[in-house]
């Protein structure tokens, strides 16, 4: 296995700030995005041993794509890529960043979800997992969150690249039933919900703002046990898209 040289560095730096590039943030980003057809520029490892060992187990379906392009990367290097990028998997990659559309996911007849001003990255990136594992049409996300950026990629597993993510500029002029889940709603478990809809969630903290709400076709609460307040965002997002409601 070949050493990376500085201009691999170079790469795997820039792509934490490089719109155009995607940091893959662990081996599970990178088989992820090996397996959905990511671009892959680079793919780096501290042990070819390891890596060959998750290949094999976790991934034999590109574990010879990943094992092939794969170049050995030193604790030193690793250290000069940026702060706090150790990962347990000693893997890492660079993948060209896909461009999605608001108008690609609207056009998808699955259910669509809706994350009103996300603020925890690690949250978002689980929600984007489990609206991938959930087969969904896609997530979108109003506010200032970067569903590319590395702390989302982590959170994901670098699922982006299985489901299309995009930023929404506004809620206004949005062509399907749009489904706020609120406590105040209907139980959702007894929920008839519509096809194509757009499922709103808002923050644990705050939950979804009086517009949305407002231009919400429905309003959908989960049952929960007197006295607990809320669940974390994605698990909200598990438990809506694994209802019966949408089966």
């Amino acid at each position: 296995m070949q050493p990376i040289t500085p201009d691999d560095l170079d790469l795997l730096r820039s792509s934490l700030t490089n719109a155009d590039l995607v940091f893959l943030d662990g081996f599970h980003a990178v088989k992820h995005a090996a397996r959905f057809g990511a671009d892959i520029g680079l793919v780096a490892c501290a042990s070819e041993a390891k890596l060959q060992e998750l290949a094999d187990s976790l991934a034999p379906d590109v574990a010879g794509e990943l094992t092939s392009m794969a170049k050995s990367i030193d604790k030193k290097d690793v250290k000069k890529i940026g702060e706090m990028r150790s990962h347990w998997t000693g893997v890492w990659g660079v993948a060209r960043r896909p461009r999605y559309t608001v108008e690609d996911i609207l056009a998808s007849p699955d259910p669509v979800v809706l994350l009103e001003n996300p603020q925890n990255s690690g949250n978002i990136g689980a929600c984007i997992r489990v609206t991938a594992a959930a087969g969904a049409g896609g997530v979108l996300l109003t506010g200032d969150a970067n569903p590319w950026e590395p702390a989302v990629i982590r959170g994901a597993a670098g699922l982006q690249f299985a489901i299309p993510v995009a930023n929404l500029d506004t809620i206004a002029g949005l062509k399907r039933p749009i489904i706020a889940v609120d406590p105040e709603g209907d139980d959702i478990t007894t929920a008839t919900i519509p096809a194509h809809p757009v499922l709103a969630f808002g923050t644990e903290r705050e939950g979804l703002s009086d517009p949305l709400k407002q231009m919400a076709d429905m309003r959908v609460r989960l049952p929960m046990k007197a006295g607990v307040s809320s669940v974390n965002l994605a698990v909200a997002v598990g438990i809506v898209l694994y209802s019966q409601a949408l089966r």
